[in-house]
């Protein structure tokens, strides 16, 4: 690509202070018209740091900021908008009590007026909610509240509602994170379609191999600092790696498998009406099973009922926890029996966001950290202090709100959460979606270290190279079913390959 030194787009210097921390330390970074730009780092790198800035969200950075030679000085997120700055966060911007359509247009419904009385026009806001799908291929439903949905569908309205505001620069914080691949394929043809029309991309992912598919240049950061761009035809996938880490990951080797006769869960016949049917499987002590399908295939429903998040009156069939017979009517009587889940959407169901890090460890143990009828503080410091060192999280202190972390060591937290409550039986959902290589590396090693301990693990994930390197065994669902067990070589391209069949 040649690039001109008139750029459409610069952020000059730009410093941004967290208390005891400096998230952005004198980023450069340069847009040039109608380019996919993407931006890459491990977690906590400042990539959603310097995006907040450019969004308006971080009033209070230093550096400058020009958009078209013009300096501009970004105070909020609608001055972003009018400026023709959208972003898609990796977080949802949603307001779940709406409809898809009432969230797509936010901001810019279309009025009616009835002599001097000025209404909302709910038709023509449902039909250009509806136009705008229909040329993205969203099959969304306009009418259904956003709460109803599942998270990837979530994940579309978020794009959907970007798109509408007709952007020149559009931000993807992550943006397939909870896509399936032909989803993925069908919004890289819509950001192909935007480009043409001369629309400015940038583009974050941890999915480094998609930076190599869509971008056209990409911005490395690392500890806040830029260390370089690169046109994309001249850096490789482990040059990538080692320029965001500052060295070459050394990637695990598939462990050996520790799995006991000793089964400790048992499902037979389990279903949930419009969910998923007749689910039987055993859990064994040791063993990591991993659970592969496509997104609605009903995995993480099985998930969330075996946690009992879902209404028990809707779910038939047997479950047992260690031989004993065991009712899912809640997660506190899960957690009792020793059953922990991560799940898929750790923002909002995995954490206290505005609660500091130590509280958000402790929370499931505070009833054993008394001391007579208070709670024990040197023994909750302590058991905290001994989970951020084993889970090396990354924070100024325990007692920082766990949402000014990043992405990674949030995931960090929730894991710590479930290993300071010692429970036997770890239902992953998507563990190390939205995580850099280096933590999800990380991760493979806990999940490793947790089977050796003799726990059961359950992984729950997009990623097939993810599933055939720790798992023992893989399930694969379709449409609420079970369709085939792997146990034998497991390997990334027969994971893909079942995932993807038809049945």
């Amino acid at each position: 690509m040649n690039i001109s030194n008139n750029h459409k787009f610069i952020m000059d210097n730009i410093v941004k202070d967290f208390p005891g921390v400096r998230a952005l330390d004198h980023v450069q970074f340069k847009l040039e018209p109608g380019e996919i730009h993407a931006l890459v780092g491990a977690n906590g790198a400042g990539k959603s740091t310097l995006m907040k800035v450019l969004a308006g969200v971080y009033p209070d950075y230093e550096g400058e900021i020009s958009i078209n030679g013009r300096t501009i000085k970004l105070t909020n997120p609608r001055q972003a908008l009018d400026l023709g700055i959208a972003v898609i966060y990796q977080e949802f911007n949603l307001v779940s009590h709406l409809t898809v359509a009432e969230n797509i247009m936010l901001g810019q419904e279309p009025r009616r007026k009835d002599g001097v009385v000025t209404f909302l026009n709910w038709k023509s806001l449902k039909k250009n909610a509806r136009e705008l799908l229909k040329d993205l291929s969203f099959d969304l439903p306009v009418d259904k509240k956003v709460f109803e949905l599942g998270v990837a569908d979530q994940q579309l309205v978020q794009i959907a509602k970007a798109i509408a505001w007709d952007a020149e620069i559009l931000v993807m914080d992550e943006p397939t994170a909870r896509l399936s691949r032909s989803e993925r394929d069908n919004l890289f043809e819509i950001m192909r379609r935007l480009q043409k029309r001369g629309t400015s991309l940038i583009y974050i992912s941890h999915f480094l191999e998609e930076v190599f598919i869509i971008a056209e240049r990409v911005t490395i950061l690392r500890d806040g600092k830029n260390v370089g761009t690169f046109e994309i035809d001249k850096i490789d996938n482990e040059g990538l790696i080692k320029k965001m880490l500052g060295h070459k990951v050394d990637m695990t080797e598939k462990r050996e498998s520790a799995v006991k006769d000793e089964v400790v869960l048992r499902v037979e016949n389990l279903s949930q009406l419009g969910k998923f049917q007749d689910i039987t499987f055993n859990l064994r002590a040791g063993e990591v099973l991993g659970i592969a399908g496509l997104v609605g295939s009903g995995r993480t429903e099985l998930a969330r009922a075996i946690f009992g998040a879902e209404k028990r009156k809707s779910i038939t069939g047997k479950i047992e926890v260690n031989n004993n017979s065991y009712s899912p009517s809640s997660p506190k009587k899960a957690i009792k029996k020793g059953i922990a889940l991560l799940p898929e959407d750790r923002k909002q169901q995995g954490l206290v966001l505005v609660r500091p890090v130590k509280e958000n460890i402790s929370i499931v143990v505070t009833g054993d950290l008394k001391k007579g009828p208070l709670l024990d503080l040197k023994a909750r410091d302590e058991l905290v202090k001994q989970q951020i060192k084993q889970m090396d999280i990354k924070c100024a202190s325990s007692n920082v709100q766990v949402k000014t972390l990043s992405g990674g060591n949030q995931q960090k937290v929730v894991l710590a959460k479930w290993l300071a409550a010692n429970t036997d039986i770890i239902i992953m959902d998507q563990p190390t979606a939205g995580i850099d290589v280096g933590t999800k590396e990380e991760i493979y090693q806990l999940i490793g270290n947790l089977a050796d301990e003799k726990k059961a693990i359950i992984v729950i994930s997009d990623d097939p190279n993810e599933l055939a390197r720790i798992s023992d065994r893989i399930l694969v669902m379709r449409k609420g079913r079970i369709v085939k067990e792997i146990d034998d070589n497991i390997t990334t391209e027969e994971v893909l390959a079942v995932v993807t069949a038809e049945y």
